[in-house]
Formats: structure tokens, sequence, C-alpha cells
């Protein structure tokens, strides 16, 4: 885990020095997001089914699926942000629901979801941004 850490914040140095697009730099948190969530779940697939048996199958697959919608919306084009949004939100929910047990740490993946989306966030065209007067100006 702490090598995929390390591999994210190069890939991150690497992309600031290029000056990316918002959305190759949200791309680059989804796929994060993703591998991070798959990591999970096959390090605690093990402990889960020993434990919840076939339960395991919603318990790890859930917030995989929710990790894997943003993706799919990227590919398509359409409504990025709010399903990386609604995907944050969801694995967020997921791993306090189980935060007893091993879903404690789908908190990760729905903290790089949520940087995600707000990457992923454009501003509206047609607005601008009032200018601010120089006060030295005025006087």
């Amino acid at each position: 885990m702490l090598l995929a850490l390390f591999v994210a914040a190069a890939a991150f140095a690497r992309l600031g020095r290029r000056r990316a697009t918002p959305d190759a730099l949200g791309r680059s948190l989804r796929l994060l997001a993703l591998g991070v969530t798959l990591g999970i779940a096959v390090a605690v697939l093990p402990d889960t089914v020993s434990d919840s048996g076939v339960a395991a199958s919603y318990l790890l697959g859930v917030p995989t699926i929710a990790a894997l919608l943003p993706l799919a919306a990227d590919l398509v084009g359409r409504a990025v942000g709010v399903t990386t949004t609604l995907a944050a939100i969801v694995v967020l929910a997921w791993g306090l629901l189980l935060g007893l047990g091993d879903g404690v740490y789908f908190v990760i993946p729905a903290l790089v979801l949520g940087a995600a989306a707000v990457v992923s966030v454009t501003p509206r065209r047609g607005t601008s941004v009032p200018e601010r007067q120089d006060r030295a100006a005025d006087a």
C-alpha cells in the first residue's frame, strides 16, 4: 500500500510538471481510486470470506463497483463529476458502515475519489469573475 502511494505521488508530480489538464488529473485519480479499491478488496478477501461467507461478494463488491462507475462515465464522457461525487459518497458511506471491520480501509479510495470529484468540477461557461480594481489606481 505504501508503494502505491509513492507511485501515485510520483505520477502527480510528473503530471504537475507537464501542466496536465484537469481531465487528465481527474482520470488519474479515478484510476488510482479503482486500483486502491481493488487492492484493498483483494487484501481483505480471505478474512471477509472466513467471517461472512457468501456475503463477502456484496461487502467487497459494492465499493469495487462504485469505484468502477466513474471510469465508465469518463469513457462515455457524460456526467463524470456527478458520478465521481456519488461514487465517493457511496464508498465513504460503505467504509464507515463497515468501519468496525475491514471496511474502514475503503475510506482511503473514497478520499481519492473525492479529490477526483473536486478536480472534475469545471466552471460554467458564460460566467465571468469580476476583476478587482486596483485601489492604488483609484486614489
